[in-house]
């Protein structure tokens, strides 16, 4: 007799774990193998129950959610509030010991809460939970490169939900890329991500000034806008001139005009990079005519997103979060805001219903 629960964790792995890797990541993070490769191991490997049951609830809900079977997402809520509380009772029995599979299971359960959304504030939660176990992990467990990518996905959300929520927990990010991942040189997008994470401050503090105070918005200030904008087209000139001329970042058909990406990741590199230069235009209004900038960055990230939705990466486009919030708040043009909340309309009806109704809760308050 053929398992169910066999049956559903291979449509798991076959459909929706394979969204969980940009493709050209591991260039980037240098990684030898990727969770998707480790994850069926370490949910098997019979030493983290709590990783198994995560597992097998994010598996029913979205093989629930892709076949509208509403019998699988309620039998999916039961077992992920058997791997909450599992989860739960592991980490109270040895606060000190934090493992691989450990960390696994509150990105799971984040990626369970970004189909379901089961209260406010719980992709949150499990979001800063992973963060705050990678701080006190250690290198022995970076099995491959796993955390690498783990801790890399974990961090475009945590500027996607400082973004929407304004709720920040301080995380000792430096100490988790030189301690607990063992870098002794940054990857560029971790390097882009440190920049992205500062400007995402500034911009929050602004409009919280500005929702909350008659005196306006105190704007970024002259010299620093300078330091920070030079350090990042210093970088992006360091990523370009780091691709071999035989295989190009970006392609535009002529009869189309569609853009097309060398990978996923590159897609998902160059739209952060547009997300950076458009917290820039939003924070220096005042004198960025001083540094003239013709790029329609809008456009650029709805490119972005266009390319990233025909390869059919959902956790790229869970990353891309960020720079289409950007756009779907603050573009120029009324089609590109639309086609912005479009995206997270599409979301809203499919596997990341909770990364939806954030945005959109956000956008519509704003």
């Amino acid at each position: 007799q053929i398992s169910q629960t066999a049956v559903v964790n291979e449509a798991f792995y076959g459909n929706f774990l394979s969204y969980f890797t940009s493709d050209g990541e591991g260039k980037d993070i240098q990684n030898r193998r990727t969770w998707l490769h480790e994850l069926p191991t370490l949910s098997t490997d019979g030493t983290n129950f709590p990783l198994t049951y995560a597992l097998r609830a994010t598996a029913l809900a979205f093989c629930g959610i892709e076949t509208a079977n509403q019998a699988l997402v309620q039998e999916a809520g039961k077992l992920y509030g058997e791997a909450l509380h599992a989860h739960a009772l592991l980490l109270q029995s040895n606060p000190k010991i934090v493992t691989v599979h450990m960390i696994s299971t509150s990105v799971m359960l984040s990626l369970f809460e970004a189909m379901q959304s089961t209260t406010a504030d719980a992709y949150r939660s499990h979001i800063y939970g992973a963060a705050r176990m990678l701080e006190v992990t250690g290198p022995g467990q970076c099995q491959y490169g796993v955390l690498c990518q783990l801790f890399f996905h974990v961090r475009t959300q945590m500027a996607f939900i400082y973004l929407t929520t304004h709720k920040a927990q301080p995380v000792a990010v430096n100490k988790i890329l030189s301690d607990s991942l063992g870098y002794t040189r940054l990857p560029i997008f971790q390097r882009l991500m440190s920049h992205i994470a500062a400007l995402a401050e500034i911009y929050v503090n602004l409009s919280f000034e500005s929702e909350n105070s008659a005196s306006g918005q105190q704007l970024l200030d002259l010299e620093v806008y300078t330091r920070v904008k030079s350090s990042i087209e210093a970088l992006y000139h360091t990523y370009i001139s780091s691709t071999p001329s035989s295989t190009p970042l970006t392609t535009t058909s002529p009869l189309t005009h569609q853009t097309t990406y060398r990978d996923g990741f590159t897609a998902l590199t160059l739209s952060y990079f547009s997300a950076a230069r458009i917290l820039f235009s939003l924070l220096a209004p005042r004198f960025s005519a001083t540094y003239l900038d013709f790029t329609d960055h809008y456009k650029s990230v709805l490119d972005c997103a266009r390319f990233l939705k025909t390869k059919k990466i959902g956790c790229a486009y869970m990353r891309m979060a960020t720079p289409l919030f950007l756009v779907a708040l603050h573009a120029p043009r009324e089609e590109q805001r639309r086609e912005a909340m479009e995206y997270f309309l599409e979301w809203r009806t499919g596997s990341m219903r909770g990364i939806s109704v954030l945005a959109l809760e956000t956008i519509r308050e704003r």
